[in-house]
């Protein structure tokens, strides 16, 4: 098994990074993916720089001998579900798009939730 697939193991398993979660950003099938990650199929080039870049590395960083892992810092202020790579200009603009986007759901919902009350108390009234 060569010392980037035994690196990204143990950078999968420590931050507890999904199988599919690479797939889906690598467009590696899933039984290809696994059989890599278990050594029974020799990595390529091409597949090295996808798994890199989805994690936010570069390949050199899983080719060395002793792989530094961490614990990641996030500030308490922000805290996040899952590890996305690297945080770039690109990925915080998504980021506040999707929240933008939530909070008009949340304000739509809520207004219909308000017609919906108002509608019932009219039909309290007898005509």
């Amino acid at each position: 098994m060569s010392k980037f697939i035994q690196n990204l193991n143990d950078y999968i398993e420590h931050y507890n990074i999904k199988n599919s979660f690479i797939v889906k950003l690598t467009g590696i099938e899933k039984n290809k993916f696994s059989r890599l990650l278990n050594g029974k199929q020799d990595i390529q080039y091409e597949d090295m720089e996808k798994i890199a870049n989805s994690l936010g590395k570069e390949i050199s960083y899983f080719m060395q001998e002793n792989l530094m892992l961490t614990q990641p810092q996030y500030e308490e202020s922000t805290s996040i579900a899952f590890y996305m790579g690297a945080v770039d200009e690109a990925k915080k603009e998504l980021a506040n798009q999707i929240f933008d986007f939530l909070e008009h759901i949340d304000a739509v919902l809520g207004i219909q939730k308000k017609i919906d009350q108002d509608a019932l108390e009219v039909l309290d009234y007898e005509f």
